[in-house]
């Protein structure tokens, strides 16, 4: 147990490493499962994109302007509206987007009946994977459509008027018409427009300088008549002396309550300390104030000479008596210079009061005549913005009604050309299968090992050094690793995992030399649920402890027995049940394994009612008889949660020693069967976790254990 302890605090020492390892542990415990899912993974997504098409993509640039040669003239440029144009151009590209635009390419191609949108996407090499026959299965025209829109990619290029058109294909050749085809329609579109856009603006704009002309006259009256209802003359200038007042006034009163403050905390102090001139003495006021320090020095003169004369002359002396009635007179002058000073310095206070009440009542006089004066002005600025904008715009269309006239109604279109046209693709652009196969591989063990991390984090077990240590209902008497029995002919009194082994002798140790106690001499094994491994590491204990001592392990799970098959002998021998039962000897049900040097006791055969069998007098009397023959008795119960056997067996026992499957049993389980055992006052000796993973030692004793050659074996214990 000290051990163990001793081991949990180095661990949480080195919280940080152990938290890595925690995480890590888990994906080098399953490392080759986890190579070998993501390889099937990485395969499969291989082998789908192997049966996938090649892709083509042919690219057009076209440049798409408002700016016109110099010989064209344009309404846009006269009206000079550069953001309009922007989105103008914008729109453009839309519309190479459009439905309208996709159906015109198609007809012109005669493209509805193409091969490219009634085969999949799959090679024709396969003829699981044979393409839809277009006559079986037609498509509408509008499905047709929409895949033209979602293999065609409009791509304006930065900072520049050109756009590249592309269009994929399984074809090479068709992916080139179609790039082209997209450009050509574009540019007869735009001659349409051309020829149905001239149509005059001249009376729009009429219309519009009509309205604007009444816009600004309303606009005027209603600044004239807020300037006359106001008194407003300059509304900026009175703003400016009210801000500044402002400004002048908070910074008073700032002052003032600043002052006020400062002399409230010696007032306070006065207060409290009203008759003790002895405090008052170390006030600032008090102690820097002139006349009280020409008083204090004189003190100190008229007390030394009262100390020169009091060593040459007696208390009745006139000198003497003189010299104190000075000191008398000093000290009174002292005090009244004291209470003048106090005085003031309440005079002062109570002047700052009144000073900050009344800065403070001037400042929310300006406030309120700042705001007001702030409404006033906002509203006469607005007004006079909407005066200013209408009469802006009334002169800008002034001016576009005259151009336009000039112009005799022509509207500009967008200056459109070809730039590049589209080649023939050479090299396929999709699908990057090499990508995609290292993508999927990267993707799925990183998606892999997450799942397992994140299982083993949150399963409810103790998988984990952190769940141990956060484990208070029991202690952890050793952590048993993972093993397995090399070939299926192996029993486990042939076993070599020498890992297993030590960790077992561990488990004795911490029994044999626990400082709290004295060694249980008769031990219960017990778990929560079935195929937790109590049987192994019961039969395992007893090999350990028969080393050194006489050992007798029994097996009480009348129910479920596997001792015998585990020990390779006949299941049905006699045992525990036949000697509860009276009708064998001990000698006829005590059966002595060679290769284990221990003794053992199998279940017997299974009776109709283990339980009432458990709990006769006779099965204590047994365990009373065989401790005075064996030196330790190991008990192999069964589970605490499954039937009550081992409650009962808990009673006539020294210790009971719980096993948890390390990576399986819920601590939901072991609570229950702990709580279940702690309400009949079973000694539990602590918790013994079996199958680890997470929590293995593995590479520290391979060290000192993988060389069998090299330990030396004891003799044999002679059985007495």
């Amino acid at each position: 147990m000290n051990n163990v302890n001793n081991h949990q605090e180095n661990l949480s020492a080195s919280n940080e490493e152990i938290d890595l390892s925690e995480l890590l542990q888990p994906l080098w415990a399953r490392r080759w499962k986890l190579i070998f899912a993501t390889l099937l993974v990485t395969l499969a997504l291989g082998f789908y994109v192997s049966l996938l098409k090649s892709t083509y993509s042919a690219t057009a640039t076209l440049q798409i302007s408002n700016n016109q040669p110099k010989n064209i003239l344009s309404i846009n440029n006269a009206f000079n509206e550069s953001n309009v144009s922007k989105e103008q151009v914008k729109t453009q590209y839309e519309l190479l987007k459009s439905r309208n635009f996709a159906e015109r390419v198609l007809a012109n191609l005669n493209l509805f009946e193409h091969d490219e949108f009634y085969s999949n996407r799959y090679n024709h090499n396969f003829p699981f994977l044979a393409e839809v026959d277009k006559d079986e299965a037609p498509l509408s025209h509008d499905a047709i459509v929409s895949q033209f829109q979602t293999r065609l990619t409009i791509q304006p290029i930065n900072d520049t008027e050109l756009v590249n058109i592309s269009f994929r294909s399984y074809y090479p050749e068709l992916s080139q018409q179609v790039a082209n085809e997209v450009g050509k329609t574009y540019l007869a579109y735009q001659d349409e427009i051309s020829s149905a856009s001239k149509e005059s603006t001249s009376q729009w704009l009429v219309d519009q300088l009509y309205e604007l002309g009444k816009k600004l006259q309303a606009s005027e009256l209603a600044l004239q008549e807020y300037r006359e209802a106001e008194g407003i003359i300059d509304i900026k200038g009175v703003v400016g002396l009210v801000g500044s007042e402002l400004t002048e006034l908070t910074s008073s009163a700032l002052k003032a309550e600043k002052y006020r403050d400062d002399l409230k905390i010696t007032y306070e102090y006065i207060q409290n300390n009203r008759d003790n001139f002895n405090v008052l003495m170390e006030l600032n006021e008090v102690s820097n104030h002139s006349t009280y320090i020409q008083l204090r020095r004189s003190q100190e003169v008229v007390e030394r000479k009262v100390f020169e004369l009091s060593k040459r002359y007696g208390p009745k002396h006139p000198k003497r008596i003189a010299i104190e009635a000075e000191l008398e007179s000093i000290e009174s002058r002292i005090d009244l210079q004291i209470s003048e000073i106090i005085i003031s310095v309440e005079k002062l206070y109570l002047s700052a009061i009144q000073k900050a009440t009344v800065n403070k009542q001037r400042l929310e006089t300006a406030k309120a005549d700042f705001l007001r004066l702030n409404r006033l002005q906002n509203k006469f600025f607005q007004l006079q913005r909407e005066v200013d904008t209408n009469k802006e715009l009334y002169g800008n269309y002034l001016i576009r009604i005259k151009e336009a006239d000039a112009m005799g109604g022509y509207k500009a279109n967008f200056y459109v050309q070809f730039i590049d046209k589209a080649i023939l693709p050479k090299s396929a652009v999709g699908p990057k299968k090499k990508l995609y196969v290292v993508l999927g591989f990267i993707l799925s063990l990183m998606v892999l090992s997450l799942f397992i991390i994140m299982r083993e984090v949150f399963v409810d077990t103790l998988n984990s050094r952190r769940k141990l240590d956060n484990f208070q209902e029991a202690d952890i008497l050793a952590i048993l690793p993972k093993f397995k029995l090399n070939n299926s002919n192996e029993s486990h009194s042939d076993l070599k995992d020498t890992r297993f082994t030590e960790a077992i002798r561990t488990l004795r140790t911490t029994l044999l030399f626990n400082g709290k106690k004295k060694a249980p001499k008769v031990i219960a094994i017990t778990s929560s649920v079935p195929n937790e491994g109590k049987s192994t590491v019961a039969l395992h204990l007893a090999r350990s402890f028969s080393e050194m001592e006489k050992v007798l392990l029994i097996e009480a799970d009348l129910r479920h027995p596997t001792v015998a098959k585990n020990l390779n002998l006949d299941i049905h021998r006699p045992g525990l049940s036949n000697l509860l039962a009276k009708t064998h000897l001990i000698n006829e049900c005590i059966v002595r394994d060679k290769n284990l040097k221990l003794d053992i006791l199998t279940s017997g055969i299974s009776p109709a009612n283990p339980l009432a069998f458990l709990s006769m007098k006779r099965f204590g009397m047994l365990i009373k008889v065989f401790s005075n023959f064996y030196d330790r008795i190991i008990i192999e119960t069964p589970p605490v949660n499954t039937v009550s056997d081992a409650v009962i067996i808990s009673k006539i026992v020294d210790s009971v020693i719980y096993v948890v499957h390390g990576s399986k049993t819920k601590r939901e389980h072991i609570s229950q069967g702990l709580r279940m055992l702690k309400q009949v006052n079973a000694p539990i000796e602590g918790i013994v976790i079996n199958q680890s993973e997470n929590i293995d030692k593995e590479d520290y004793q391979s060290k000192y254990y993988n060389d069998m050659a090299n330990i030396i074996k004891l003799p044999v214990r002679k059985q007495v």
